[in-house]
C-alpha cells in the first residue's frame, strides 16, 4: 500500500515542480504543456500542430513553452543565431536519457542494429564525416540533372495527354503531384522511376508506407521514449517502421546498379544520377564508403525528396486556384522567373512542406539570447517557421527581406541545412512551370476548402480540380 502511495506523491511533486518551479517557468504557455508533453504530442497526432504554435505565439508572443522542457521561438531573426554555422545549438548535446532524442524515432531498425541517416543523426562528429558528398549538391552539379527531371515531366504530359485525351476531368491534384515528386526523385537518384506515372498507382506501397511512418513519427517525436515501446520494442514491434520501406529499396538498386557495373552493362560515370556518383565514391574514400553508406546517402533522396516537393506543389496549385488574379499573371508570366519564385515563396510560406519544428538543445550552462532571456541547459529549442507578424504591415523591402529569409528556412541552416534545397527548388520550378505552361488547373469550386495533415511533411487532400490542355 506504501509503494502507490509513494509513487503517486512522487509523480504529484514532479508535476508542480514542472508546472510552478521549472527554471523555464518565467516563459507563458498553456498549462498542460507545462505539466506534460502528452499536450504536444497529441496537438502531432490531431495533425495541425503548426496552426496551434502560430496561435500560441499570437497570444502569448516570440517565445513560448511547449513542453516539460522546450520552447518554440518564432522570432526570425533568431534564425542564424540558433541556427549559426560558427557556434549552432546541437540536435543533441545530451546522454539520450535526458530528452534530447526527439529524432531517435525516425531510425530504421534493421536486423536488430538501429540505422540513422543524415536527417537525424545527432551525433555531429560522425555528420560532418559525410563531406565528400557535399560537393554533388553544389548549383552547378545540381544542374546536371535536369535531363532526367525533362525525361520525367515529358513522360508526365504524354500521360496525361493520352489517358484524359484533352478533355476537361475532376482529380485529386493530391495523387497527381505526388507521382510526379516521386518518379522525378527516382530518375535523379537511381536513374529508373518508381513506375508511378506509368502504372497510375502507389508501386510498392512506398509513399503509403512513407506516409504512414511518417504520421507515427509526428506524435512520437514529441515523446520519444514511448518509441522504445513500439517501434524499437526488442520484443513486439509495434508501429509503421518508419523509412523501412524506403531503406530496403535503396539496398535493392544499389545492389543492382552494381551488379550491373561488374557485368560492365553499363560504365561508372556514364551517367547523371547520385546513385552512380555515390558509388564512384567507394574508389576515391574507400575508408568511409560502402554499400551502407551509400544507401544512408540515399535516404536523403527517398525520405524527403517525394512528399516535400509534392507538398509544396500541391499548396502552389490550391492557392493559384483560390487567388484568380495569381493564376493569370503566373499563366501570362510563366517565363518569368521573379514571379514563378515569389509563388513558390508564397506557397511555402502559407504551406511549408515540412511543417514541424526543429529542436536543438541548449547546451551545457545554458544559453543567453540577445534580448538577455536565460535559458536552461538541455532545454529543447523549437524555431517556429512563422509567427505572428508573418501577415504584418511592414515597410515592403525589409518584409521582403525576412520573408525570403524564413522562406529558405523550409531547408533549415547552418551546418545542417539540407544539402538537396537547389535540386529541390530547380524541380519545384520546373514542375510549376511545366504545370502551368501546358495546363490550366482550376479548383473545381473556388470557395472549396482543403484539408490537410501536418506530419512533419504537409499532407494535403480534398482538392477537387479541372485541368484542361491550354489553346
Amino acid at each position: 500500500m506504501h509503494v502507490p502511495a509513494a509513487l503517486g506523491l512522487l509523480l504529484l511533486t514532479k508535476l508542480i515542480w514542472d508546472t510552478f518551479l521549472s527554471p523555464l517557468r518565467i516563459f507563458d504557455g498553456p498549462l498542460p504543456a507545462k505539466a506534460t508533453n502528452i499536450w504536444r504530442a497529441w496537438q502531432a497526432f490531431d495533425g495541425h500542430i503548426d496552426r496551434k504554435y502560430v496561435q500560441l505565439h499570437r497570444k502569448y508572443g516570440s517565445m513560448t513553452r511547449v513542453g516539460l522542457n522546450a520552447l518554440s521561438i518564432s522570432d526570425p531573426s533568431m534564425i542564424r543565431v540558433i541556427y549559426s554555422t560558427r557556434n549552432p545549438l546541437k540536435k543533441s548535446t545530451a546522454p539520450l536519457s535526458q530528452n534530447s532524442d526527439s529524432y531517435r524515432p525516425n531510425d530504421v531498425l534493421l536486423n536488430g542494429h538501429r540505422m540513422a541517416n543524415l536527417f537525424n543523426a545527432q551525433d555531429e562528429k560522425w555528420h560532418n564525416q559525410n563531406i565528400p558528398i557535399r560537393n554533388l549538391w553544389r548549383m552547378t552539379k545540381v544542374l546536371e540533372y535536369e535531363p532526367l527531371i525533362d525525361e520525367t515531366l515529358k513522360k508526365f504530359v504524354d500521360k496525361i495527354g493520352t489517358k484524359f485525351a484533352e478533355a476537361i476531368f475532376a482529380l485529386l491534384m493530391t495523387g497527381l503531384d505526388t507521382v510526379i515528386a516521386w518518379d522525378v526523385t527516382a530518375n535523379i537518384s537511381f536513374g529508373r522511376h518508381y513506375g508511378f506515372i506509368d502504372q497510375e498507382k502507389d508501386v510498392d506501397s512506398l509513399n503509403t508506407d512513407s506516409t504512414k511512418g511518417l504520421v507515427y513519427f509526428a506524435p512520437v517525436s514529441q515523446m520519444p521514449w514511448v518509441n522504445y515501446f513500439l517501434d524499437k520494442n526488442p520484443i513486439v514491434c509495434i508501429g509503421p517502421k518508419p523509412t523501412l520501406a524506403g531503406v530496403l529499396y535503396a539496398f535493392k538498386v544499389a545492389a543492382e546498379y552494381q551488379a550491373e557495373l561488374k557485368e560492365k552493362k553499363v560504365k561508372a560515370g556514364s551517367v547523371d544520377h547520385t546513385l552512380d556518383k555515390y558509388v564512384q565514391l567507394k574508389e576515391t574514400h574507400p575508408e568511409m564508403v560502402n554499400d551502407v553508406q551509400i544507401v544512408n546517402w540515399l535516404m536523403l533522396s527517398i525520405l524527403a525528396g517525394g512528399d516535400t516537393k509534392s507538398a509544396t506543389m500541391r499548396a502552389a496549385v490550391y492557392y493559384l486556384a483560390k487567388n484568380a488574379d495569381a493564376h493569370r499573371k503566373l499563366w501570362k508570366d510563366i517565363r518569368d522567373l521573379p514571379y514563378l519564385d515569389a509563388v513558390i515563396r508564397e506557397s511555402m510560406r502559407l504551406n511549408p512542406g515540412i511543417a514541424m519544428v526543429f529542436e536543438r538543445v541548449a547546451p551545457e550552462g545554458g544559453y543567453t539570447l540577445p534580448d538577455d532571456q536565460y535559458i536552461p541547459a538541455r532545454t529543447k529549442v523549437d524555431y517556429g517557421v512563422f509567427g505572428g507578424d508573418a501577415d504584418g504591415t511592414e515597410e515592403y523591402q525589409y518584409r521582403h527581406k525576412r520573408m525570403n529569409d524564413t522562406c529558405d528556412f523550409v531547408f533549415r541552416g547552418g551546418g545542417r541545412i539540407c544539402m538537396g534545397r537547389y535540386l529541390a527548388m530547380l524541380e519545384i520550378k520546373k514542375l510549376i512551370a511545366t504545370h502551368y505552361g501546358t495546363f490550366d488547373l482550376r479548383l473545381v469550386n473556388p470557395k472549396h476548402e482543403g484539408k490537410y495533415r501536418n506530419a512533419w511533411f504537409v499532407y494535403q487532400s480534398d482538392m477537387p480540380m479541372t485541368i484542361t490542355r491550354w489553346e
